[in-house]
């Protein structure tokens, strides 16, 4: 399991990444999306290339909803390579001629380019990010155009939100609520309870959620 430098120790030393990489841009306007038939694909790549990893991020609502479009990015918890082993990812975005980048964390981002191009942004528990064990554990094998791979309940990514707090997340938060309230979404308030006494800001993760509009 990706982390194992937390049991101990210091951080180890960054990386320094090659020539060829290339930085995400900001970018106004409406953002691309991508198909989840291309996001499967591009999975099925990092499966076979020995990546494990748990899909954590707004994929996972738009699955749930049964979109096709499953927005600008995804969000991985890497479980191997480490985050650390930047030169893993490295050699690998040479190898399928992807791009390189880096997240919001200091994490490697790998830019798919297939038929579509998307960034894969990849985390582990590091500073305030924090995925509990638990809710990894738990996490399910769904199908995503026949490549299996694993992604957390749609309760436990809405507190990962909750507890991540920034005002994209809160609004974000908002957004799903209302898609509950409105029966495109089946939110298990009780699940939400449960997931939030996972972290040491229970109240506050609470707070955060009674104020997106969730019954908690």
């Amino acid at each position: 399991m990706a982390g194992d430098w937390r049991a101990g120790g210091s951080l180890p030393e960054p990386f320094q990444p090659p020539r060829w990489r290339v930085r995400l841009q900001s970018m106004g306007g409406v953002e691309e999306m991508v198909s989840s038939q291309v996001l499967a694909k591009a999975l099925r790549m990092l499966l076979d290339e020995g990546f494990q990893f748990t899909v954590i991020g707004g994929t996972v609502v738009e699955l749930e909803l049964g979109s096709k479009d499953l927005g600008p990015d995804v969000d991985l918890f890497a479980e191997e390579p480490n985050v650390f082993m930047e030169e893993q990812y490295y050699a690998v975005a040479e190898k399928l001629g992807w791009g390189v980048g880096q997240t919001w964390l200091g994490t490697p981002s790998l830019i798919a380019r297939l038929e579509e191009e998307f960034p894969i942004e990849f985390y582990d528990n590091l500073f305030d990010f924090n995925v509990p064990e638990e809710i990894l554990n738990r996490a399910r094998r769904v199908r995503l155009n026949g490549v299996r791979v694993k992604m957390v309940a749609l309760e436990d990514h809405i507190v990962l939100k909750a507890n991540a707090g920034r005002s994209s997340d809160m609004d974000r938060l908002k957004e799903i609520a209302r898609l509950a309230k409105k029966g495109r979404l089946k939110v298990d308030e009780a699940a939400l309870k449960e997931a939030a006494s996972l972290f040491p800001d229970e109240k506050v993760i609470l707070r955060r959620l009674r104020e997106a509009g969730f019954k908690v």
